[in-house]
Parts: structure tokens; C-alpha cells; sequence
């Protein structure tokens, strides 16, 4: 019998998703040399190197690496189902986490679910806000765990991410744009038009900051003819012609779907940010929320992409 464990599986399935040592210490709140001796005794006992250790600060796998990681992220989905329904129902366990607009939107709906089909007794209480409010909600203590779309304040927080998310331009579906859009016209080429903004501390707001920044921009150089602090008002208020708006791509899907809006690239190469799990420095993990970060570190969220 392969002398390996579930813990040893745990921590290869992170170093392959971040890419770090350091950041799935971080992570799995372990020792950087706790992370390598699980990492050293799993490549003992399969016989071979998983990782190629050519940076201190990024590592990629070996062809082993790459065979072995599939296989090790269904034993431990397995696992979890068989815990699932191992487990007597924990009626009492309730789950308190904080989203910014677009994960509680878009991300979190379907973690829950499924997560909850795993753990049936799990109960959820979740609380909307934008990023800050995210932020101070974990400082405080009121939840344990976060999901936003901006890092604010890596010095206190430890961030994880979850799901990459595209910034576009979205318009009315009229036929002056629906031109602009066959004639394959950038985003950027659009900032001219009225445009409508979500609120400061939205983490879709500072994102759009910081590209306009990279541009040489400014939001004070833009004409915002309204700043609106809901996704949905904004996405409405674009569709009947108030103007333009820089949002996430996640959260526009429907009304893209459905026709009542067209999106532009902002540049040639898509606009993108993170979103993020978020959990302070100093907060110990309750078993439950320890259960949910696993349930995602071990790739649930990857059928929302």
C-alpha cells in the first residue's frame, strides 16, 4: 500500500494551483518547510519529482507533476464526497461569508449549491457589499470568509484567487453601435461617450482607476453622467441609452446573451482582474470554513468559468 496522505495530496494540489510554496503556506496556514517536507515525502513515496524547482518564487510541474495532479484532485473530491455522507448532519453549522457585487452575483450562488450537496445539514449566511465593506466586515469579525474583486490590503489579508473576471465597455444594442462593433472598435475608442461608473470602493471601479491610469487617464477626464452603486441599475440604464459603462463581463453575461447590450474589448488584449477568497492574517479557520476553501481550492469554481 502507497504510504501517502490526504494532507500530502492537499498541499500538492495547492503549490500546483498557485505556483508558490510560499503562497500555499499562506493558504493552507502551514510552514513554508511543513509545505516542502509534505511536497518531499509525497515525491519519496510515487518515486519521482512533481515539481521543477528552478525560482525561489515560481515552481512548475514535471511531466509527472501534470499526471499525477488530475488523479490527486478526484481522490480528494472523492473524499470529500465520502465525508459528505459520512458525516451526521451538522443542522447548527453556519457558514458567515461576505461577497462584493459580482461574486455574490455570479460566483457564489453555485458554490453554495453545490457545496451545500456535499454537506447537507450547512447553512449560509451571506452579506453584500463592495469591496471595503468586504474588508471591514472579515476585520471585524463579523464573517470569516470574503470574496472580492480588489486586493486592498495584503499586509493584513491573505488573498486567494478564485476566478479571473474581464473588465469590457458595454453599450445599447443600437445600430450605431452595433457598427462601431463590426468595424472591431476598442473600448478606449468609446470613453468619449457619456459613461455611468459603480461607486469608490467597488473593486470593478478601482480596476477601471487603474486601467485608466495605465492609459494615461483619468476618471475626471471622463464625462459620468451617473454613479451608480448596483450592477443591475447600471446594466439597465445602459441598455436604454443613458450612456456607456466599464463593468464585468460575469456580471453583463445575461443581458450580452439576451441582446439588450453589446460589449466592446477595451484593448487588444482583454482587461482582466481577479476575484478573490479573502481572509484575514489572524482568523483562525472554523473546521467548516476550512471544509468550503478546500471545496474550492480542490476546483468546484472552475465550472463557473
Amino acid at each position: 500500500m502507497l504510504e501517502f496522505s490526504l494532507k500530502q495530496l492537499e498541499v500538492f494540489v495547492t503549490v500546483a494551483r498557485l505556483g508558490s510554496f510560499t503562497r500555499a503556506a499562506q493558504v493552507l496556514y502551514l510552514t513554508q518547510s511543513t509545505v516542502s517536507a509534505h511536497i518531499q515525502a509525497l515525491e519519496r513515496t510515487l518515486g519521482g519529482p512533481l515539481f521543477q524547482r528552478s525560482s525561489r518564487r515560481q515552481v512548475c510541474l514535471t511531466w509527472q507533476g501534470e499526471a499525477a495532479l488530475p488523479v490527486a484532485r478526484e481522490i480528494l473530491n472523492r473524499c470529500r464526497t465520502l465525508e459528505g455522507i459520512v458525516r451526521p448532519r451538522a443542522d447548527g453549522e453556519t457558514l458567515h461569508m461576505a461577497a462584493s457585487t459580482v461574486p455574490a452575483q455570479c460566483l457564489l450562488p453555485g458554490l453554495m449549491a453545490d457545496f451545500s450537496r456535499q454537506h447537507p445539514g450547512c447553512r449560509f449566511r451571506l452579506r453584500k457589499g463592495d469591496s471595503d465593506q468586504v474588508h471591514r466586515l472579515l476585520e471585524e469579525g463579523s464573517v470569516g470568509l470574503g470574496f472580492a474583486g480588489a486586493a486592498l490590503d495584503p499586509e493584513h489579508f491573505l488573498y486567494e484567487p478564485v476566478l479571473q473576471d474581464k473588465l469590457v465597455l458595454i453599450t445599447a444594442n443600437t445600430p450605431r453601435f452595433r457598427t462601431m462593433q463590426e468595424q472591431g472598435v476598442l473600448g478606449r475608442e468609446l470613453l468619449g461617450e457619456p459613461i455611468l461608473c459603480r461607486e469608490a470602493g467597488s473593486g470593478t471601479q478601482q480596476r477601471f482607476d487603474a486601467y485608466l491610469e495605465q492609459i494615461g487617464m483619468d476618471l475626471g477626464s471622463l464625462y459620468v453622467v451617473a454613479q451608480i452603486d448596483q450592477p443591475d441599475a447600471i446594466l439597465g440604464a445602459v441598455a436604454d441609452g443613458l450612456g456607456v459603462s466599464v463593468c464585468s463581463a460575469l456580471a453583463a453575461r445575461a443581458r450580452l446573451e439576451q441582446g439588450s447590450l453589446l460589449s466592446f474589448e477595451l484593448e487588444e488584449e482583454s482587461c482582466c482582474r481577479n476575484l478573490y477568497l479573502v481572509i484575514c492574517q489572524d482568523h483562525i479557520l472554523t473546521d467548516l470554513e476550512e471544509r468550503f476553501c478546500r471545496f474550492i481550492r480542490e476546483g468546484a469554481w472552475e465550472r463557473l468559468k
